[in-house]
Parts: C-alpha cells; structure tokens; sequence
C-alpha cells in the first residue's frame, strides 16, 4: 500500500511540474466537413505572410517556420478541397491569385502565470491564442478582387486538476487543429464569394 502512495505522489508532482497544461478550441470556428463540388475548377496561385505577436507586441522568434508550414498547408487544403485543378506557391500564371495573412496574438498575463506556478498550479491560469486570417482572392484574367477575413483560436489552460486530459489536448496539436480549421474554412469562404462555381 505504502508502494502505491509513494508512486500516486510521484505522478502527481511530476504532473504539477509539467504544468499540467492542456489546450481548448475556442469555438469561433467549425471544422469543415465536406466542400461543395464545382463544375469547372481552376488554378490558384498562393502567398501566405504570417506575423506573430505577443501581448500585441511583435514576437517574430517563429514567423518564417511558421510562415513556411503554413503556406504549405494552405496549399494542402486548397488541393484537398477539390475546388481547384492546381494550387501552385511558385507558379502566379494561373486563374486566381490569393494573397494570404495570418495574424497570431498570443495573450498572456505575467502576474497570474506566475502565482499558477508558485501554488504549484492550484490556482489555474489561462491564456489564449487568437488567429486572424486575412486574404485577398483575385481574378487574374478581370481583376476582380474580393477580400475574405476569418477569426479562430486556442484557449491553454494550466491546472493541477487538468493533469487527466494534459496527455490529449496539448498545445501544438491544439493550435495546429486550430489553422487547420481557419483554411478549410478558407477554402469554402472562396466558394461562397462566387470565384469559384
């Protein structure tokens, strides 16, 4: 029995260490589940610009990783969406242009992040990721333009009692889901602006 207690309380101060943090979808935005079939599909040519901030301070320790994961992630959704014939980072030739910016502000609070930690996480603490998208779609035969903005994000939340789910909901697959969400929801704003039908 005493066995058990000693390993009961190893795990929870190991628990209490880590931060016992876990990470929420902040419910702004849905999944997509299904796009709608176009008739005539057409080429679409990417580029995405990706800043980082801090607290609104500019935090650029990440931008050109992130800005490169997530270019080419925009052209996996765009080409998984089955919208278009060709999603293209390189080649501008194409039917559509599609100029892409994705703001990360990241809001924290130093004072309650550090009374967290020093009641070993018994007092929570939470902070929040907010993604805004901003992109201009163009028409590269009319130039005709039209301008599209998405709003999502990630609450983190740290917590003793949160140790059971810290091993499904971390932050990095929380805020991967979390761009995933804002370009497939990219994808079917792009349908219902009537570029592509």
């Amino acid at each position: 029995m005493k066995h058990w207690i000693c390993r009961i309380s190893a795990m929870l101060v190991v628990a209490a260490l880590s931060g016992c943090a876990s990470s929420f979808n902040t419910g702004w935005l849905d999944p997509v589940e299904e796009y709608p079939a176009v008739a005539m599909k057409k080429t679409v040519y990417v580029d995405l610009a990706y800043s980082g901030k801090l607290d609104g301070t500019a935090w650029p320790r990440n931008d050109i990783q992130n800005q490169a994961f997530l270019k080419q992630r925009c052209l996996e959704h765009l080409t998984e969406s089955g919208l278009f014939s060709f999603a293209s980072g390189d080649l501008d030739t194409t039917d559509l242009r599609l100029y892409v910016a994705i703001i990360n502000d990241k809001q924290t609070d130093l004072k309650k992040q550090t009374l967290c930690a020093l009641t070993l996480f018994l007092v929570p603490y939470t902070a929040t990721d907010s993604f805004r998208l901003m992109a201009v779609l163009k028409d590269a035969r009319t130039g005709e333009e039209t301008k599209l903005t998405l709003k999502d994000g990630v609450k983190h939340r740290q917590s003793l009692f949160l140790a059971p789910l810290a091993p499904f909901n971390s932050s990095d697959d929380a805020l991967e889901a979390c761009t995933d969400r804002l370009l497939q929801n990219l994808c079917q704003e792009i349908h219902r602006s009537g570029f592509v039908n």
